[in-house]
């Protein structure tokens, strides 16, 4: 399959339209637009699965998300034998009342998320461990800087659909909105199930993000 790009997916929409009148082309980008935005709210965040590293600050029961992070689903550290231990998610409020003194510190072991940007800790770290995060991540929107994204890779179809869709709209073609929306609904269930089996894979045994045959190791 070609490389899908913002350029070329301006195109696409053109020519799958067969419009390339000037105030159909001046809409394109926010054809695009629209189109990830209803794709965020409605393709399963498994979707946009992801994992980061990072590490503890000593007396800091602060950690900041990665800045592409929307959904946080596991947090663990790796200890002093290279084992990786996963934290018990937790609200704010019961972090506070478990660990009420944060210049107390330990080996934590719970976690909640405190804001769009950071999660917060319990006991507060006594040591600069390392930690890995999964989560979902919030796509960088297309545009003539940032040509590429994950939907361009991995999902062309959804999102010529969903840009389709937002064409047909501008144009008022009650039959090609039929059409788009059809498809792209199509679509829409296709990567959703795709996230459906990775969730079900994920929790048919003990989340480790080192995976079954490490779980298997462990215990013999």
């Amino acid at each position: 399959m070609a490389t899908m790009t913002f350029s070329s997916l301006t195109q696409d929409i053109k020519d799958w339209m067969e419009n390339d009148g000037t105030e159909f082309s001046n809409e394109t980008s926010n054809f695009i637009s629209l189109a990830e935005q209803r794709i965020a709210r409605d393709v399963d965040p498994y979707a946009f699965h992801e994992s980061a590293n990072s590490s503890f600050n000593v007396g800091d029961r602060f950690v900041s998300k990665p800045a592409d992070a929307k959904i946080i689903f596991h947090f663990l550290l790796i200890d002093s034998d290279s084992k990786r231990v996963f934290l018990e998610k937790r609200t704010d409020e019961f972090i506070y009342d478990y660990w009420p003194n944060s210049s107390s510190t330990g080996t934590p072991k719970y976690w909640a998320n405190y804001s769009d940007t950071g999660i917060l800790v319990a006991p507060t770290p006594s040591a600069a461990l390392s930690v890995e995060m999964t989560y979902s991540r919030r796509l960088a929107e297309l545009s003539s800087t940032n040509t590429t994204n994950w939907l361009t890779e991995n999902a062309q179809d959804l999102l010529l659909y969903g840009c389709l869709m937002e064409a047909s709209t501008f144009t008022k073609s009650r039959e090609d909105y039929a059409i788009y929306t059809q498809r792209y609904k199509e679509a829409v269930e296709a990567v959703n199930n795709q996230a459906r089996r990775r969730r079900r894979d994920d929790f048919t045994a003990p989340a480790n993000v080192m995976g079954e045959n490490y779980l298997k190791q462990m215990s013999t």
